[in-house]
């Protein structure tokens, strides 16, 4: 088991890959001065007992965020190569806004191995330093469209996560980690309560 550096609580990261896996993206705000960025999610969750909640919305605030890097790209098929769209920390809202509230496809968003990244870190639409520092942790997530042949990548160097819902109320990572592992048992066991239409039910 993968097992955080004592920056998130001492909780395991594959654990919170998972609460991440398949949610959907809302938006992000970004508080440069305080490095500080705050992602905006719909997950896919579950109580230990009862039906599926009604609002799964919560916050993921990044804190000591050093580095911002992202690249929105189009590649048509008659495009030898993709076009890097030009794009802004500050407008790094609009953009995730516009694709429509994307999912969080994959299993790995924290601190994953940096094979993903090598594959656009040459292709930036921005990259912006915010600190000097050498952060304990990364984030890496995309979005993506299936007509328009649009994608989003976006890299965050940050040290401490966490996670409320949308008062602002603190949500204990366990609790969350917990709740995403309940949806996924379920999921996989073919109970109603994690059906959803866009994620294939099990074999």
């Amino acid at each position: 088991m993968n097992v955080s550096r004592g920056l998130l609580d001492s909780f395991d990261i594959n654990g919170l890959n998972t609460a991440l896996s398949e949610s959907t993206c809302l938006g992000v705000e970004v508080d440069a001065a305080a490095g500080r960025l705050q992602l905006a999610l719909e997950v896919l969750t579950l109580p230990a007992d009862g039906p599926a909640p009604v609002d799964c919305k919560v916050r993921l605030t990044f804190t000591g965020v050093t580095r911002v890097a992202a690249s929105l790209r189009i590649q048509r098929w008659d495009d030898v190569a993709p076009r890097v769209l030009p794009l802004s920390l500050e407008q790094l809202d609009d953009a995730i806004e516009s694709f429509g509230g994307g999912g969080l496809h994959g299993w790995e968003f924290i601190d994953l191995d940096d094979s993903g990244w090598s594959l656009w870190s040459d292709l930036l639409s921005f990259d912006t330093v915010l600190d000097q520092r050498i952060p304990a942790h990364v984030i890496e997530f995309s979005q993506e469209e299936g007509i328009d042949p649009r994608e989003l990548d976006v890299r965050v160097w940050f040290d401490k996560i966490t996670v409320t819902d949308l008062s602002g109320s603190e949500i204990p990572m366990a609790e969350f980690i917990e709740g995403g592992r309940r949806w996924w048992a379920a999921h996989n066991a073919g109970d109603a309560r994690a059906a959803k239409a866009d994620i294939a039910p099990p074999l």
